[in-house]
């Protein structure tokens, strides 16, 4: 996989700088090819705008900490949408206060396969922000930021399907409550989109605490969830975890529905 272009460390796309982007993932099919991103300038200055696109998706480490690597093209067998996606307008000047409108098109290849094909949506933006300035012995330089807004886009073409497989789930004390770690695994013909919700039982089985986070599974992805909990859990202390597709963030239609998976484990 070559032309790394950026790493993300969450998989949301949020506002880095004036322009704001929403909604914040596109979805779309054989019979809905072209979306929209609505963009905002809150700031006071005008902004040059250029949209791009890159392929990429959540991945994580050994200790679930979640990044999204973005690359220009996507390593060979992955369902990449990256080449045939583009943006009308593609360049543009926001004005302060000002609103424009984005159009996505999906023009995919004849004989396409059935299945979901990624992309980002890359929003970049500069001029906004007064240079930087960076002195150097006696040389001076000037720094142009540019920022960069990412939302999520996929393309489904023919049915597709989704569900989550387990593996492996712990629970362990620490300092900060109880630790939940899973390995998930997609399963399916497209990302499955959720959220994990975790209870921590005592041992007459009230539910003491709790916590959620969102969730976006491409291929795998190990998770770690912390339950704040201010005692210490003794012995028969359980937790029991949900995954499952809920996700009010995302626009209708995103969400594919999959069967909850659940399960209740102790706490080591």
């Amino acid at each position: 996989m070559a032309g790394l272009v950026l790493l993300l460390a969450a998989c949301w796309a949020t506002p880095a700088a004036a322009v704001s982007v929403s909604p914040i993932a596109l979805y779309l099919d054989q019979t809905t090819r072209t979306g929209t991103l609505t963009l905002y300038n809150s700031g006071t200055l005008p902004e040059e705008v250029e949209i791009g696109f890159a392929f990429g998706y959540p991945v994580s480490d050994s200790a679930g900490n979640v990044s999204v690597p973005l690359f220009d093209t996507a390593a060979a067998g992955e369902p990449s949408a990256v080449e045939w996606m583009r943006a009308f307008p593609r360049r543009l000047r926001l004005e302060a206060g000002q609103r424009q409108v984005v159009r996505v098109m999906a023009q995919p290849p004849a004989g396409l396969a059935n299945g979901e094909y990624w992309a980002r949506v890359l929003v970049r933006s500069r001029g906004g922000q007064p240079p930087i300035e960076q002195t150097q012995g006696a040389v001076t330089l000037q720094l142009n930021v540019e920022t960069v807004v990412v939302a999520a886009a996929a393309y489904r073409n023919g049915p597709v399907t989704t569900a989550i497989g387990v593996q492996a789930p712990v629970a362990v004390r620490t300092p900060e409550g109880v630790r939940l770690q899973l390995d998930l695994a997609r399963q399916g013909s497209a990302a499955y989109l959720g959220r994990i919700r975790a209870e921590l039982l005592a041992p007459n089985g009230d539910v003491v605490a709790e916590a959620s986070d969102e969730v976006a599974v491409y291929h795998q992805m190990r998770r770690r969830l912390v339950i704040p909990f201010t005692g210490t859990p003794a012995a028969g202390y359980r937790v029991r975890y949900t995954v499952e597709t809920e996700r009010p963030d995302l626009p209708p239609g995103g969400v594919l529905k999959a069967p909850n998976v659940s399960a209740t484990i102790p706490v080591s």
